[in-house]
């Protein structure tokens, strides 16, 4: 039986790579997502080192000058910002970037001190190109920047009784009231990011989308052809075909994962922890459990279009939910809730704690039984609703 069934698998192996549209999937397009979902999100978890933002002077030699726009650069520098100062002769000269290229821009008008003084209000404009969380935090910073600003004024205001001359020496060297004391309350969870997320978790979405549409297709165009009738009146046994049509999607499934681990290590430089050989053993079991699901799939579907639907809307939405393309741990406790229940969400917590929370083998003991007793499951049904024609 052995034999039969490794003969069917490598047939229906190298068959499967004369496709070459599946060839650019399984060799091109990863890379090309590992590049850029690790690049747009190379931020999502949080990064220590400062973020740029420019600032427009109105006049030159202002954020020198002006004790109100020194301040507000000396606060944002302590909101982790490295500021780079521009006005109408600055921006000309030969620099290699201008005010217009950053992200950050921020406008100071001129004379604020005197407008303060005046009692007059001031406007300061600030504009963003980034999204979603990291604009908000921008945006909360830069606030924080401002506000903290006009507190030392009225602070300034308190100790000389006059703003006439503000010099916010005085204010900044003041001796702080108030105390915060800092402890550590467990263990930090460094969430990985940038192409240490985005590596692992494209790598398990292909591993998935090659299965269910390649290796679902595939075996749908068997069925439609009638070459599945040709073989079924062969000697071999529907046990043995079965197992045979696994075995060759798993084979294709596991070259995915070879070829996605060993570039991660070698182009984005992926460390794949010191549980490497647990990392592979998982990875080989989500593999089959997806092979599983190939057959499955391919044996009930009634057209090629259903197929590619089903496995294309399957394959992102799960992705999504699961944790592949962000950090399931910076996601709404709902979300977070969700994954935990999601097949790709468990396979995305096995990594995160192998590779980057230093957890022990014991401490993913659940999730791997999940796995098998899903992959059993799936393979256990697909033998059942194996069809011929």
């Amino acid at each position: 039986m052995i034999k039969q069934v490794l003969f069917i698998a490598k047939k229906d192996f190298f068959y499967s790579l004369k496709d070459k549209s599946l060839l650019v999937w399984m060799f091109i397009m990863p890379l090309v997502f590992f590049g850029f979902i690790g690049s747009t999100t190379g931020g999502l978890a949080g990064s220590s080192g400062p973020s740029n933002i420019a600032i427009w002077e109105s006049v030159q030699g202002m954020s020198e000058s002006d004790e109100l726009a020194k301040q507000i650069i000396y606060r944002l520098k302590q909101e982790n910002y490295n500021t780079v100062i521009f006005n109408k002769v600055s921006d000309l000269e030969e620099r290699k970037y201008h005010f217009k290229n950053y992200t950050r821009r921020l406008w100071l008008p001129g004379n604020m001190q005197k407008s303060i003084n005046k009692g007059e209000q001031v406007e300061i404009k600030y504009a963003s190109k980034a999204t979603g969380l990291g604009n908000d935090k921008d945006q909360f910073s830069i606030e924080k920047a401002i506000y903290q600003t006009l507190g030392d004024i009225l602070v300034f205001k308190k100790l000389n009784q006059t703003i006439g001359n503000i010099d916010f020496d005085e204010v900044n060297n003041l001796s702080k009231n108030i105390k915060v004391d800092v402890s550590s309350a467990g263990e930090k969870l460094n969430i990985p990011s940038g192409f240490n997320q985005a590596v692992p978790g494209i790598l398990v979405m292909f591993i998935m989308m090659i299965a269910l549409s390649s290796g679902s297709i595939s075996l749908f165009l068997e069925r439609q052809s009638g070459v599945l009738k040709r073989l079924a009146a062969t000697p071999l046994t529907r046990k043995e075909i079965v197992y045979g049509k696994w075995l060759g999607k798993w084979y294709m499934t596991l070259l995915q994962l070879v070829y996605g681990m060993f570039m991660g290590w070698l182009l984005f430089k992926i460390h794949w922890g010191n549980h490497i050989v647990s990392i592979v053993v998982v990875l080989m079991l989500w593999a089959a459990f997806n092979a599983a699901l190939a057959v499955l799939l391919g044996s009930f579907a009634k057209s090629e279009g259903q197929v590619s639907l089903i496995a294309t809307v399957s394959s992102l939405l799960l992705a999504a939910l699961g944790g592949c393309w962000w950090p399931i741990e910076i996601t709404p406790e709902w979300m977070q809730k969700l994954a935990s229940f999601l097949p790709t969400g468990w396979i995305m917590d096995i990594l995160h704690k192998l590779m980057y929370f230093g957890a022990h083998l014991s401490e993913i003991t659940v999730q791997v039984a999940l796995m098998v007793v899903l992959a059993f499951l799936a393979l256990n049904l697909a033998f059942k609703k194996f069809k011929f024609d």
